[in-house]
């Protein structure tokens, strides 16, 4: 064989050798990468924020339509005119506070400028859980969706509040609402890429609760509102005690 082809032929060896051996490097490198996935996976339970709110109420029924028909006249005063049920009773709320002290000034407030008497009743809302076995940025994108209603409900407030102070106008909130969605859909949408297709009936519910979460906020966007003549303030607060209750409602499925 002449010098030159058994040149030729070692240098194809010798490329081949180092090919075979880069090809193990890189597949030990993956395997390696999938034993540190898998060892940092762990069983947790996940739970959800508890949440306190109080409600101002303008009214109250024994009956919903009796409640929803006194509703529609406040939404075109401000208020949120959504009907809650607590007690046995249909409330007229008109809006939400974490603190009961926010509450107990807009009830005395009310009454001094309006000459309006309000009720003020507690809204309770319990944590649930979940137990799954998870890596820590499963753990971080669960943890959020949990919370995503509170969420909601935080930003919309913050929002109605700036209009009702004139802090924001018309504008500004309705650019703040879209953000907001935006903030929500973002957690839904990462929740649904992680666990979407994971058999969990838990997940299940949570799954169906978020979207119906995003498309209440995508219907606020989109300014559609409850009934004539209702203000923009009036709507935020509907959508917001809106998500509360479905918040409520899948915390007690859960």
């Amino acid at each position: 064989m002449p010098k030159n082809a058994k040149k030729i032929k070692k240098s194809f060896l010798a490329l081949g050798l180092s090919l075979f051996l880069v090809a193990i490097l890189i597949l030990a490198n993956y395997l390696s990468s999938l034993l540190i996935k898998s060892t940092d996976k762990s069983a947790t339970t996940i739970s959800s924020n508890s949440l306190s709110v109080y409600v101002i109420c303008f009214d109250r029924s024994l009956t919903q339509a009796g409640a929803e028909s006194l509703a529609s006249d406040y939404r075109t005063k401000g208020a949120g005119g959504f009907v809650l049920e607590k007690d046995n009773y249909f409330y007229v709320a008109s809006s939400a506070y974490l603190n009961s002290s926010d509450a107990i000034f807009v009830q005395e407030s009310i009454k001094q400028n309006h000459n309006l008497d309000c009720l003020l009743i507690d809204y309770q809302l319990p944590s649930f859980q979940i137990s799954l076995t998870v890596d820590s940025e499963e753990k971080k994108v669960l943890q959020k969706a949990l919370n995503a209603h509170e969420n909601a409900y935080k930003l919309l407030f913050d929002i109605a509040l700036s209009l009702d102070t004139n802090v924001y106008n018309e504008i500004s909130a309705r650019l703040a609402i879209n953000s907001a969605f935006s903030t929500i859909n973002t957690i839904a949408s990462d929740y649904k890429l992680l666990f979407g297709d994971v058999e969990n009936e838990k997940l299940k519910l949570l799954t169906q609760s978020l979207e119906k979460l995003t498309d209440t906020l995508q219907r606020l966007c989109s300014g559609i509102t409850i009934s004539s003549s209702q203000t923009l303030s009036s709507l935020i607060k509907y959508r917001y005690f809106e998500i509360l209750q479905q918040a409520k409602v899948l915390a007690e499925e859960i």
